[in-house]
């Protein structure tokens, strides 16, 4: 299937929840991984680094624009804050932006 008829996933990532942020090309990946297991079509990742939301502000600018956006993956729980989580839920389309988790493993863990 291609990403034509499949309904799209935005990633998003906090930096600095990773463990060590070299593992952001493995975490991207598994979100990919997770989106297409599922039968979704990963779109943009949205890396939040710092304090500064930048990168959820344009994720929410972009699930508002993109008709096509379903929802939106991260790697765990811990990625989104729950100031995030409420914005998430009291955007104009929050009811319908559902928040997807890959749970992803660090890659020096054995599962």
């Amino acid at each position: 299937m291609s990403c034509d008829v499949r309904p799209v996933l935005l990633g998003y990532i906090r930096a600095g929840a990773l463990a060590d942020h070299d593992d952001l090309p493995g975490v991207e990946a598994q979100l990919q991984a997770f989106a297409h297991r599922e039968g979704f079509c990963l779109g943009a990742v949205y890396v939040e680094r710092g304090s500064a939301p930048g990168a959820f502000d344009a994720l929410m600018a972009d699930a508002a624009r993109d008709e096509t956006a379903h929802g939106v993956v991260v790697p765990d729980l811990r990625h989104v804050t729950l100031v995030e989580q409420l914005v998430l839920t009291r955007h104009e389309r929050g009811a319908r932006t559902a928040i997807f988790a890959a749970v992803c493993a660090p890659a020096s863990r054995t599962v």
